[in-house]
């Protein structure tokens, strides 16, 4: 996983927690629980991938164990410092460990014994189960009774994009705490701030595709298939506006060489790819490369097959659709679309609408049908002839 964002102006403030970005209401709610000494012990932060529930995980363990400013945190002094680090001993943090993606029932026993004697330095010990649903029945069941019956000053917060996959018998006797998508300029200064290298309309072209999620928008932002796509989609674009001849022009026509790019095998993405956009939580063990991976290269990839092919074909339609769709929808709300793709076509709202419906239908049967070319070129055939009337 990426590195954290930058601390919130509101946690510089006082006004809410340290490091976290948006979630306004949450942020009130806790802090105010935290005031009055009504914090519930057990707090499950639900979300949508990448929003930022480990950094309300950390920011409340600032909150519950800053000498400084006890309920909100500094975000500068040393303990704080080492709650944002992953290395205090008052912040524990239970991670699957194995390949099965679940949390075993040996961590969570550990996990139930270190905080009968926690904590060990703050006034506070904090317990962060990430992701809540990686919890099996026996491994929930060992940390059910610690739960059901915390000793004082041990909390709980268990992350999860999911209530229906947490157990229930943990569920029934945790507080969920809702956190929501994030508003573009939040996830605009997140993706500034931590992807500076990659270039500007990569940027722009994240957030819009992102919906609110900090960490769905840092992968795109470093995610070179994008320009790729990105590039497909304009002489897509570009071929309907110019009819049949542009659309069956061929291999060496710019349409096709695009979609050759697009195609194309690329760098494998890392299995530990960011979710949260934030670090790896502290306590993860790292995959080991196998000796198999190590002889097919450094990187661990096989050359793709020719049975990868289709696959390709489909994953690049699909983006194809998506980039092509939010580039309309963009048009439709008076905007001028995509960056570095047509301007709006002068047609009437309908015919747009009819566009968004088309492509829809692109989407739907690349899925089914063998053939992706063809089935890519009776679409972008579907498209000119709505934008010509005809």
């Amino acid at each position: 996983m990426a590195g954290d964002p930058p601390p919130s102006p509101g946690a510089e403030a006082g006004s809410g927690l340290v490091g976290v970005l948006g979630h306004a209401q949450a942020q009130a709610a806790v802090v105010r629980a935290l005031g009055r000494g009504q914090l519930h012990h057990a707090l499950v932060l639900v979300g949508p991938r990448g929003v930022g529930k480990a950094t309300f995980a950390r920011g409340l363990g600032c909150a519950l164990l800053c000498p400084q400013r006890p309920g909100l945190g500094c975000g500068a002094c040393p303990t704080c410092q080492r709650v944002l680090a992953g290395n205090h001993p008052d912040v524990d943090w239970l991670v699957p460990d194995s390949k099965a993606g679940l949390i075993s029932v040996d961590a969570a026993r550990a996990c139930h014994v270190r905080q009968t004697h926690a904590p060990y330095e703050g006034r506070a010990y904090l317990v962060v189960v990430d992701p809540a649903d990686a919890l099996g029945e026996a491994a929930g069941n060992a940390l059910l009774k610690t739960i059901e019956e915390p000793r004082p000053g041990v909390h709980f917060a268990l992350l999860t994009t999911n209530l229906q996959g947490v157990l229930p018998t943990i569920l029934s006797r945790s507080l969920p705490v809702r956190l929501g998508r994030l508003d573009d300029d939040i996830v605009r200064s997140i993706v500034d701030a931590r992807a500076a290298d990659a270039p500007r309309e990569r940027h722009d072209m994240a957030v819009l595709l992102a919906e609110g999620s900090a960490g769905v928008a840092l992968e795109l932002a470093s995610d070179p298939s994008l320009a790729r796509s990105l590039e497909l989609v304009k002489q897509a674009i570009t071929a309907v506006r110019a009819g049949p001849p542009a659309i069956f022009g061929g291999d060496n026509h710019p349409l096709w060489q695009a979609w050759a790019v697009a195609t194309a095998p690329s760098e494998a993405v890392p299995e530990d790819s960011p979710a949260e956009a934030e670090p790896e939580a502290p306590g993860a063990k790292k995959k080991k490369t196998s000796k198999k991976a190590a002889k097919a290269g450094d990187d661990g990839d096989k050359p793709a097959s020719k049975k990868d092919a289709p696959a390709l074909q489909r994953a690049a339609v699909r983006r194809l659709v998506e980039l092509w769709i939010l580039h309309v929808r963009e048009q439709l709300r008076g905007r001028p679309g995509l960056p570095g793709l047509p301007p709006p076509a002068d047609v009437a709202p309908g015919t747009l609408v009819a566009a968004i419906t088309a492509l829809q239908r692109l989407g739907a049967r690349v899925e089914r049908m063998g053939n992706v070319r063809l089935m890519l070129e009776q679409g972008l055939l579907e498209q000119s002839a709505l934008l010509s009337g005809t």
